[in-house]
């Protein structure tokens, strides 16, 4: 009934429901519902089935070689994100207001994400965008996280306070986005603790935009927050150390100029993002030799 390809895709199917939990949660990773492969599976399927199985046979091929590509682990403890890390458990531990921030790609957003999946059960992270960061929008994603909802402001205000408990933490990633609104309905969540004589840490994580706002009348009002924190820590691409590298990459320890490339990468706009990508990059073209990072260093047109 099947070509063996297209059983390869289905046999992958399955082993992918088995892994994640339900056929309902693979059918929605790939985007073909359940239903739909059950009615191929048992040929009942009425629309055109060599087109639904060829977006599977797609998506596991592509997955297949992605696998096989260069891929970085999700966190290392270099000496930046540590320092991100360790601020978040001093909010935490602390309550109030606290601000990491700095240049783009050093490490913030993996220290942060590794603290909620590291203290799961009283930490919540969440992260703005440009288009979620007004107040009702921001304390929708909270109350997402909480499994709470309202219609109005108002009562998902309280709703969120009523599921947040002593002791817990709130990291907002891409903080820079907030407007003043938002940041003072998420402070006055730490202020209802403090009141009670309980702890609640907001951490604000983001671009240095998020402590140095510029022009008009909110200059006063954000400087008026950043008083108010009681830990602000900035972090910039000199501070990435060598020592960094060999973390990020120890199959180049003892390889100083490929180090070194890669430190003088990170120092750039780049950032050790960018050092990743090129490592990366280089690594799938089986060349990550001093000369063949330059060489695809040029390639990506990185600033060198």
């Amino acid at each position: 009934m099947f070509t063996s390809e297209q059983e390869w895709a289905l046999k992958k199917f399955d082993e992918l429901a088995q892994l994640i939990g339900s056929a309902n949660k693979a059918g929605e990773q790939i985007g073909i519902s359940a239903a739909t492969i059950s009615a191929i599976k048992g040929g009942k399927y009425r629309g055109n089935v060599d087109k639904q199985l060829n977006r599977l046979i797609d998506y596991f091929k592509t997955k297949e070689e992605a696998s096989e590509a260069y891929s970085k682990n999700d966190y290392v403890k270099t000496s930046i994100s540590s320092n991100v890390y360790e601020t978040i458990r001093n909010c935490q531990l602390k309550g109030g207001l606290a601000i990491a921030c700095g240049d783009a790609g050093v490490g913030k957003t993996q220290a942060a994400k590794q603290f909620a999946k590291d203290h799961s059960n009283n930490c919540i992270y969440i992260s703005a965008n440009p288009c979620i960061k007004s107040p009702k929008s921001v304390l929708k994603l909270l109350g997402g996280s909480l499994n709470v909802s309202a219609a109005s402001l108002d009562e998902l205000w309280l709703s969120i306070a009523a599921k947040l408990s002593d002791g817990m933490v709130i990291v907002i990633d891409e903080a820079q986005h907030l407007g003043i609104r938002t940041i003072e309905t998420l402070r006055s969540f730490s202020d209802y603790f403090d009141a009670k004589n309980q702890t609640l840490g907001i951490c604000f994580v983001g671009n240095q935009e998020t402590v140095s706002r510029l022009g008009g009348k909110q200059k006063a009002e954000f400087s008026q927050i950043r008083n108010r924190t009681k830990q602000t820590k900035v972090f910039t691409v000199k501070q990435i150390t060598k020592h960094d590298i060999e973390l990020l990459f120890p199959a180049l320890i003892g390889h100083e100029s490929e180090l070194e490339f890669l430190l003088k990468i990170a120092h750039s706009s780049q950032a050790i993002r960018g050092a990743v990508n090129l490592y990366s990059n280089a690594y799938d073209n089986q060349n990550t030799t001093h000369k063949g990072l330059v060489a695809m260093a040029k390639f990506m047109e990185l600033e060198v």
